[in-house]
């Protein structure tokens, strides 16, 4: 039975325990991201999956990076000539742009998109109370509290909003708050690939200030070895290269929008870990 099955079972059963609804909603997560297959490849790596956040403002880009008002229909040829660091650098400041958000309900879904039909939704309240569904079943209300977090760190949603918009300072207090022990690793690729795994998190899972999101955006520029790979559907295909692997995301710098894949390194080959699309956005809708 695949952790997708199990958590369908534990939702079923009556008044299951709240240590085991989370713990399997974190496989499942994990699963949708992609088996970790280090024994096949010659180097060590984190495979990593990235996620997707919505924007709203659309902004026109010149061939350097800046901003070029009226210049929207050169949007195809110049976001192609950018690199890597450019598309992330003008994703953060769309980001910047887009006014604070509120809601009674987060509402988070991930979509694998490696041909699978894996799906999981949840709609949480700002004290706790979550909601979720699984494979478009039906929606379930999770006993206990179940604060908005930061996954792989302590921090909560009133903590996030505190977070820096520095991006070095920002990197140095999510990998200080990380609770995994790669956190604490010597290998420079680890710490690299879990800094982006939390600056996924942080993008797509939680209800981040704008300026926080464009400080993550710009802490992703930042990094070495990020790499345009051109166009794609959704945006720019921006390759971060590691040890072993890495991930791509798709990044559309118009709106801010990223989606990802995590690859290893396979005897000289990539092979994919897996894909997700995570959408995320406050609404007032009740959960259904």
């Amino acid at each position: 039975m695949d952790d997708l099955q199990l958590l369908e079972a534990a939702l079923t059963k009556p008044e299951p325990s709240a240590e085991t609804l989370d713990r399997r909603r974190h496989q499942l997560q994990n699963t949708m991201r992609g088996p970790v297959r280090t024994h096949r490849s010659r180097r060590p790596m984190l495979a990593i999956g990235a996620t997707a956040a919505a924007g709203a403002v659309a902004v026109a880009v010149a061939a350097t990076g800046a901003l070029a008002p009226g210049s929207a229909h050169k949007d195809r040829t110049t976001t192609a000539e950018m690199s890597g660091s450019q598309v992330l650098l003008v994703a953060a400041t769309t980001a910047e742009t887009k006014p604070a958000a509120s809601g009674t309900y987060w509402h988070v879904k991930n979509v694998g998109a490696t041909g699978t039909a894996q799906t999981f939704e949840s709609w949480t309240t700002t004290d706790g109370r979550r909601w979720v569904r699984v494979q478009g079943g039906a929606v379930t209300k999770l006993p206990g509290r179940h604060p908005i977090t930061v996954r792989r760190t302590h921090l909560r949603m009133e903590q996030v909003a505190k977070l820096p918009a520095s991006p070095s300072a920002l990197k140095a207090r999510l990998l200080g708050s990380a609770t995994v022990p790669a956190k604490d690793s010597k290998n420079p690729a680890v710490r690299e690939t879990l800094t982006i795994m939390l600056l996924e998190n942080l993008l797509s899972e939680v209800p981040a200030p704008p300026k926080v999101r464009a400080a993550a955006l710009r802490a992703l520029a930042s990094l070495p070895d990020v790499k345009n790979l051109g166009r794609v559907p959704g945006g720019q295909s921006l390759q971060f290269s590691g040890q072993g692997g890495g991930t791509r995301l798709v990044v559309d710098p118009k709106t801010s929008a990223v989606s990802g894949e995590g690859y290893a390194d396979i005897n000289g080959r990539q092979e994919s870990m897996g894909q997700t699309t995570t959408t995320a956005a406050w609404t007032n809708e009740p959960p259904r």
